[in-house]
């Protein structure tokens, strides 16, 4: 019992040393290796994208526009954007009559986020 034990055991250390793909436990199905057909293009054949045709294939792509900043949004013909007014929606009850009628209005979006939601919005503002 004890020789049978030293038996497997040197087996085991002869088969780490030379490697785990030769040891191969009993009972187990053999894997099956998938290869392409002669006519197919093989993925490990093909180059890496470089950055220079990654680009190239971002600038054909049509641009997706931001759903949310085009639903609150609207761009007038210089490429400047209307907005609504906040503060309107609820608890109207203990606001000024006045400031309700100011807040009906419609404003333009302000410089500072004005760029940004260019971008979002894909527009391309006339140049003066």
């Amino acid at each position: 019992q004890q020789a049978g034990e030293m038996l497997r055991r040197s087996l085991l250390f002869a088969c780490l040393l030379a490697g785990a793909s030769a040891f191969v436990p009993t009972g187990v199905a053999p894997v099956r290796v998938l290869v392409p057909a002669a006519g197919a293009p093989s993925l490990a054949s093909s180059p890496a994208m470089s950055s220079v045709m990654k680009k190239a294939k971002a600038a054909k792509r049509k641009g997706k526009s931001s759903s949310a900043v085009a639903k609150r949004f609207k761009v007038t013909a210089t490429g400047k954007l209307l907005r609504h007014s906040a503060f309107k929606s609820h608890i109207l009850t203990k606001k000024h009559p006045l400031r309700k009628q100011k807040l009906r209005r419609t404003l333009q979006a302000d410089e500072s986020q004005l760029k940004t939601m260019q971008k979002l919005m894909l527009v391309v503002p006339k140049k003066k």
